[in-house]
């Protein structure tokens, strides 16, 4: 946490799990780390028709009329979950920790969601941040760790689990929305 390897195990396992594949790992010292990933075969390309399409909670929303702030110590992670945010509509703003989550906040940063990673540098983890939080604003935690899968659904807390498509991030977004905010 804060100063990991930036190899991503967590996440190669996370997509290969995901695509119904598995991951095998070798090690030797002086020589190396090889990592193979298996993935099951297509037989064929996706139809249009199997495209998912845009849940109604977001599909109509115009540009910049939701905010949200996503809380993520990795900046390539940061760069992609902004990219897809903003072409969900929203209007993104990133902090790097839960302490500079809660200042922001506590200065009258007027945010609709915290998008916040369960691991993350700063002294205080996501569901610490989410426990914080949860009297105040729906949250949702992502996570590439099995353990934070583990404690968000002991909490109770919405959690998108690494890696995620775009369409899995619209979806999870409109669920915590649903509640929370009318349609465009």
């Amino acid at each position: 946490m804060g100063s990991g390897t930036g190899l991503g195990f967590s996440q190669v396992y996370g997509f290969a799990k995901q695509s119904g594949g598995h991951v095998k790992v070798q090690s030797r010292v002086a020589e190396g780390t090889s990592i193979i990933l298996h993935l099951p075969r297509a037989d064929s390309l996706p139809l249009p028709g199997n495209v998912p399409t845009n849940p109604p909670a977001l599909a109509q929303c115009q540009k910049g009329e939701r905010r949200i702030l996503p809380i993520e110590d990795n900046d390539e992670v940061a760069v992609l979950a902004r990219e897809m945010l903003e072409g969900l509509c929203f209007a993104v703003r990133r902090v790097a920790c839960a302490p500079a989550a809660l200042a922001k906040l506590e200065n009258g940063h007027a945010v609709d969601l915290v998008f916040s990673d369960v691991v993350m540098s700063g002294g205080m983890s996501g569901i610490e941040l989410a426990r914080e939080l949860a009297r105040r604003r729906p949250d949702l935690l992502t996570s590439g760790f099995s353990d934070g899968q583990r404690d968000g659904d002991a909490e109770g807390l919405r959690l998108l689990r690494k890696p995620y498509r775009l369409e899995e991030l619209e979806a999870a977004l409109a669920a915590a929305f649903g509640a929370h905010l009318p349609s465009g």
